[in-house]
C-alpha cells in the first residue's frame, strides 16, 4: 500500500496542455468508416446485424480512449506488470476453451467473447516501454522469457500472425532502446535460421497461404482464392467506386471474410482508389503524430511507447492492405479500427488513447 501511495501522490504532476485534434479526429473517422464498411459487408448475409455489435465495441472503445487520457502516468506504470502477467495467464487459459472454427483464441464471458492475444499486444507494449526506460536487468530478462513463452502459447492457438507481431514488437522495442545489442542480434540470427524449420512445422492451411502467395496461378481456386476475389473487387471500384452498398462482388458474397480480413475489398469496390487513399491518409496522420510525440518527448518511456505503437499500427495496416492486393501472404491480421472485431477495436482505442495522453500532458515536478 505504501508503494502505491508513494507512486500516486509523489513525483510528477500532470496537466493537460492542449487538445490533440489530429489524432482524435483520425481515430473517430476510422471507427465511423469501419462501422459502415462492416454494415455493407454483411448486408443480405447470415451475418447481417453484427454491425450492432461493432457499434457497441466502438462505444466501449471511445470511452476507453478518453478515460485513458486521464489515468495518471504513475498508475499506468504501476499496473503495467500486473496487466502484462494477467494477460499472460489468459493466454494459458484460452487453450482450455472450446475451439471455434478449429482455433482456441476466444474466452467467453456470458454473451461477450474477447481475444486475450489482442490485449497482450497492448500490455506488452506498455510494460516493455516501462522496463526499458528503467535499469532493472532481472525484470527485463524475466519479462522477455515470459514473452517467448507467450509466443509459443499463441502459436498453439494457433495464431501465427499474432505470434509474429508479439516477437517483432519485442524486437523493435529492444532495438530502438540501444541496449542489449548482442541479444537482438542473436535473436535476429536465430529467427532467420529457424524460418525453414518453422515453415515445415506449420499447419497445412498456413503453408498454403504462403504457397498461394508465391504461386498464385496454381492456387487461384484454393489458397489464393480469397485474395484473387479481393483484388477483383478492389479493381472493379476504379477511381471513385460504385457507391455505398452498390458493390456487386460485395453484395453477391464473392469475397469471403469481407467483414474482417478483407474489409478493404468492400471499401475499394464501393469507394474506389480515392476511398482507400483516404483511410491510408488517416493512418499516416496517426503515425505522423506519434512521430511528433517521439521527437518532442524527453521521457524514455514515452519515446519507446510511441515507437512501439507506431510499429503496431504500421504493421497491421501494411500487412492487411498487402494481403488484400496480393502483395503479401494472407494472415488473420485485421485493419485497425475498421475490421470487425471487438477486442481489436478496444485494444487500438487504448493504444491511441494512451498516445493521445502523452501528446496532451505537461509534467511538472512536485513534492
Amino acid at each position: 500500500m505504501a508503494f502505491f501511495k508513494t507512486a500516486l501522490f509523489e513525483g510528477k504532476n500532470e496537466r493537460i496542455k492542449g487538445v490533440e485534434f489530429f489524432l482524435i479526429i483520425s481515430y473517430i473517422c476510422l471507427l465511423i468508416i469501419g462501422y459502415f464498411a462492416v454494415k455493407s459487408a454483411v448486408l443480405n448475409s447470415s451475418l447481417e446485424g453484427i454491425e450492432k455489435q461493432q457499434l457497441m465495441w466502438m462505444i466501449i472503445g471511445i470511452i476507453g480512449f478518453f478515460l485513458t487520457i486521464f489515468i495518471p502516468e504513475r498508475l499506468i506504470k504501476i499496473t503495467a506488470p500486473i496487466l502484462f502477467y494477467f494477460s499472460f495467464f489468459l493466454l494459458i487459459l484460452v487453450l482450455f476453451m472450446p475451439p471455434i472454427s478449429g482455433s482456441r483464441r476466444w474466452i467467453r464471458v456470458g454473451p461477450v467473447g474477447f481475444q486475450p492475444s489482442e490485449l497482450f499486444k497492448l500490455f506488452l507494449l506498455i510494460y516493455f516501454s516501462y522496463i526499458l526506460s528503467e535499469k532493472d536487468l532481472k525484470t527485463f530478462y524475466f519479462a522477455s522469457f515470459i514473452t517467448l513463452i507467450s509466443s509459443v502459447l499463441l502459436y498453439k492457438e494457433p495464431d501465427f500472425s499474432t505470434t509474429v507481431i508479439v516477437l517483432t514488437t519485442w524486437f523493435v522495442l529492444v532495438f530502438i532502446s540501444g541496449k542489449f545489442e548482442k541479444l537482438w542480434q542473436y535473436t535476429l540470427g536465430l529467427g532467420i535460421i529457424s524460418a525453414p524449420i518453422i515453415f515445415m512445422n506449420m499447419k497445412e492451411y498456413q503453408k498454403g497461404r504462403i504457397l498461394g502467395f508465391l504461386f498464385p496461378e496454381q492456387y487461384t481456386l484454393t489458397y489464393f482464392y480469397n485474395t484473387d476475389q479481393a483484388i477483383k473487387a478492389i479493381g472493379s471500384g476504379g477511381w471513385f467506386g460504385k457507391g455505398y452498398m452498390n458493390g456487386y462482388m460485395n453484395l453477391s458474397g464473392s469475397v469471403p471474410e469481407s467483414e474482417t480480413d478483407f474489409i478493404l475489398s468492400v471499401i475499394g469496390e464501393e469507394f474506389g482508389f480515392i476511398g482507400i487513399s483516404f483511410i491510408i491518409l488517416l493512418y499516416a496522420i496517426i503515425i505522423w503524430r506519434l512521430y511528433v510525440g517521439y521527437k518532442k518527448s524527453n521521457d524514455l518511456f514515452w519515446k519507446y511507447y510511441y515507437v512501439g505503437s507506431s510499429f503496431l499500427i504500421f504493421f497491421h495496416v501494411f500487412q492487411n492492405i498487402g494481403m488484400n492486393l496480393g502483395l503479401l501472404p494472407v494472415t488473420g491480421i485485421p485493419l485497425p479500427l475498421i475490421s470487425y472485431g471487438g477486442t481489436s477495436i478496444l485494444t487500438f482505442s487504448l493504444i491511441l488513447g494512451l498516445a493521445t495522453k502523452g501528446l496532451m500532458i505537461e509534467k511538472q515536478i512536485t513534492g
